[in-house]
């Protein structure tokens, strides 16, 4: 019988509590995914690229390095990889910065875990065995809403609109899905969704 792999999620913060809390809210709400803990952008960068997470929620404010340069450094590294970002400053001020366009989502350590995982229901299956490690994962409903409007040629900002969520969400479920798939562009959606039995 095929084995399973659960999702899998990457916390990136130096100060242990906020670990504990985030894995404990996560474990609470996806039972039996895998949660894996880093302090540094350097244990980032090595998790991420050893054991590929399904997202990485990433304090920028870490012992080895600050602000955007983070989250840069990150991207440069897994650019397929959707990260949300959580952080003591004001989120708003991190919107307005060019440079995060790409974060699925920038959120205050104030707004507490459920804001995280509210992110991470668009981006994570929910549940347990989602993910078949001898065949391609299934598509989750919000990734397949996304792919249908996708593949009738509406852009990011229009998919997020019409399903009221961020662009820089539509962009995250497409570059995960995309690298699962072994998608390279937006071309390949329609037939690909076609073999899927999705019209």
């Amino acid at each position: 019988m095929p084995g399973k792999r659960q999702a899998r999620v990457l916390i990136v913060d130096d100060h242990p509590l906020v670990r504990f809390g985030l894995r404990a809210a996560l474990q609470g709400a996806y039972p039996g995914i895998e949660v894996d803990e880093g302090a540094t952008l350097a244990d980032a960068v090595a998790l991420a690229g050893s054991a590929p997470p399904d997202a990485i929620i990433l304090d920028l404010a870490l012992p080895d390095t600050t602000g955007v340069e983070t989250y840069l450094t990150l991207r440069d590294n897994v650019p397929e990889l959707p990260v949300i970002i959580v952080t003591g400053s004001d989120p708003a001020e991190l919107r307005a910065s060019p440079a995060l366009d790409s974060a699925a989502a920038i959120l205050s350590k104030a707004s507490g875990p459920e804001a995280i995982l509210a992110i991470l229901s668009e981006l994570v299956p929910r549940e347990p065995g989602a993910f078949n490690g001898h065949g391609p994962p299934a598509l989750t409903p919000r990734e397949r809403d996304i792919l249908v409007l996708c593949a009738r040629g509406l852009q990011n900002k229009v998919i997020g609109r019409s399903l009221g969520i961020s662009e820089n969400t539509v962009r995250a479920h497409l570059s995960s899905v995309f690298k699962r798939f072994g998608l390279s562009h937006r071309g390949e959606v329609r037939d690909f969704l076609a073999r899927m039995g999705i019209r």
